[in-house]
């Protein structure tokens, strides 16, 4: 009994020193936790409290920020009387203009904003004095598990206790109460109790105080399963060299979340590497083996920017591509680094991504609405900058407009899309363009056919060019300097000079295709080969996917989309 009233001293002990400290960042998530309860208690859920509650939560990573500042260096009471107001006067400002509904935009804004000032805190207390920045972050991600730990306990206990009175004495509690107590552990106690664990000062850079079961953790089983993945994606990178064969799957996000795994391990481990010979080794080399690897995320990124446009996750998935790299050049090449600076990178990129005219959003919607113009000149649908209504456009074409609408409508504002007429509604879709705002699904008309063994590489020897479409029905799918290949939905051009050399009909080859295999979804390799030469080239095609359905007027098969892959040997 003496240990638990001991343990609760110092719990007590350690909440008062923590809000004696951080005053304002504590009292503004106090005030946020009593908003949310407030709301959780209304019959329906009011946006306005929300985001209040977001804008005063906002407030907290700020007055860290200034606590932090006040702890290195000395600042007069009317200056941080100055900073209280500039502090209000920003938060008000964001609630009214930047925070007017929860959307898309400005939820991830939020988010990234919060994201650069806690980082920001994190960093202030090293910025003149880099020395053990590292072992400072460690002893804060100490602080966070321990803090997580104890705010799960505590919350499980207090579940504990409303169902244990709920049981025994038929007392009705209201379920409300749960959320409310969740709440008050995560949004009070967990703050106060994690705070009180952040050093006041620097500490130095110490060997025996790095934490055993982490070490054996990074070293012994994380880098081995790092170095293990590595050789894994070098010979698939040596393999499509040495055997020119083209990988069709997106490694992208593989690399990118290995890669950024990567950097956070040798971020942890960098204190030790004078004491530890694998440590060391692994630092030295590994972020110069991991380049290449990067160089072939960044070319599969392209290839589907090139196909699609940028959106926002596309975005996002680039900017932790550039810092992972960035990261790792620095570790390559330069010899005595800082690694504040990397930490530091995260908080600016986080607000770039999210501020200016490189936004995501800005560049988003300018590439999608470069696809949109695009695809309506690809389809003759685009005349003097007005749309012209059709009814011809393939349904692999409808289905990329509409979801270009649909991206507009749900993630910002149908008047961003440029092309479409003034006070344009969804409901003027098929006025405006010809056709309905639905996407043509599966039914009982609808037909597919695959290859039985879909190939992972396509082996390209013995040929010149390799083109390829993503989506089957672009226009333009690849040129060189001496030739190019064009697919208008129906008939694939290849021309050199502007002299058209081979064409063909392939969606008569597709029909052919179906017409052979009804009812049948996979069908033979061999049948969705096609090879036929003449005396310019030789062409060998792949048909990866066949869509298409039964129109209901007619009955004739319409193919709707298909992938498919060209080889050509020039003679």
């Amino acid at each position: 009994m003496k240990r638990i009233l001991g343990l609760i001293k110092d719990t007590a002990a350690r909440l008062l020193t923590s809000y004696k400290r951080y005053p304002e960042p504590l009292l503004l998530a106090a005030a946020v936790v009593m908003i949310l309860i407030i709301t959780n208690h209304q019959s329906t859920a009011d946006e306005t409290n929300l985001r209040i509650a977001m804008s005063l939560a906002l407030g907290v990573p700020l007055t860290l920020c200034f606590r932090a500042l006040q702890e290195r260096s000395t600042i007069s009471k009317a200056s941080a009387i100055a900073v209280y107001v500039i502090t209000a006067a920003f938060l008000f400002s964001y609630y009214n203009y930047l925070l007017p509904e929860l959307r898309m935009v400005t939820v991830t804004r939020y988010i990234a904003i919060n994201l650069a000032f806690y980082v920001l805190f994190l960093t202030i207390p090293y910025m003149w004095n880099r020395d053990g920045f590292e072992f400072y972050v460690l002893k804060m991600f100490a602080s966070f598990a321990v803090t997580f730990v104890y705010a799960l306990v505590l919350y499980l206990g207090l579940v504990a206790i409303l169902g244990t009175i709920d049981i025994l004495f038929s007392v009705e509690i209201d379920s409300k109460l749960y959320f409310d107590f969740w709440l008050v552990v995560a949004g009070i106690f967990a703050p106060a109790y994690f705070l009180a664990g952040v050093p006041e000062f620097g500490v130095e850079d110490s060997g025996q105080d790095y934490p055993k079961s982490l070490q054996i953790l990074l070293l012994y089983i994380v880098l081995p399963l790092i170095t293990a993945y590595t050789a894994i994606l070098y010979a698939y990178f040596i393999k499509i060299i040495v055997t020119r064969i083209w990988p069709e799957i997106m490694v992208s996000h593989l690399v990118l979340w290995y890669s950024l795994i990567s950097t956070v391990v040798i971020f942890f481990i960098y204190i030790i590497r004078e004491e530890n010979s694998w440590a060391n080794i692994f630092i030295r080399f590994f972020p110069k083996l991991i380049l290449p690897i990067l160089l072939m995320m960044f070319v599969a990124m392209g290839i589907r920017i090139n196909a699609y446009g940028i959106t926002e996750n596309r975005y996002l998935v680039l900017v932790g591509g550039l810092w992972t790299t960035g990261s790792m050049l620095y570790y390559a090449f330069k010899k005595k680094t800082a690694n504040i600076r990397i930490v530091l990178a995260v908080s600016i990129l986080a607000l770039l991504t999210v501020a200016g005219p490189w936004s995501a959003y800005a560049v988003s919607k300018y590439s999608q609405n470069q696809q949109m113009n695009n695809l309506l000149i690809k389809n003759q649908m685009l005349v003097d900058g007005a749309i012209i209504p059709s009814t011809t456009v393939p349904a692999a074409d409808q289905n990329r407009i509409v979801s270009i609408i649909e991206y507009f409508n749900r993630k910002h504002s149908l008047q961003d899309l440029k092309v479409l007429p003034d006070n344009f509604t969804l409901e003027q879709m098929e006025e405006t363009f010809g056709f309905g705002l639905s996407y043509i699904k599966p039914d009982a008309d609808f037909f597919a056919h695959y290859p039985q063994k879909s190939p992972s590489y396509i082996e390209v020897q013995g040929y010149d060019y390799y083109f390829a479409t993503n989506f089957g029905l672009q226009n333009e799918l690849q040129s060189s300097e001496n030739i190019s290949a064009a697919f208008d939905g129906q008939m694939l051009r290849i021309a050199a000079g502007g002299q058209v050399l081979y064409e063909k009909d392939l969606t008569g080859l597709a029909l052919e295709i179906h017409a052979a295999n009804i009812g049948q979804e996979t069908v033979k390799n061999e049948e969705m080969i096609f090879v036929e030469k003449n005396e310019k080239l030789a062409v060998k095609l792949f048909f990866h996917h066949i869509h298409g359905h039964k129109e209901p007027e007619s009955g004739k098969n319409k193919i709707d989309w298909m992938e498919f892959s060209v080889l050509l040997k020039v003679f």
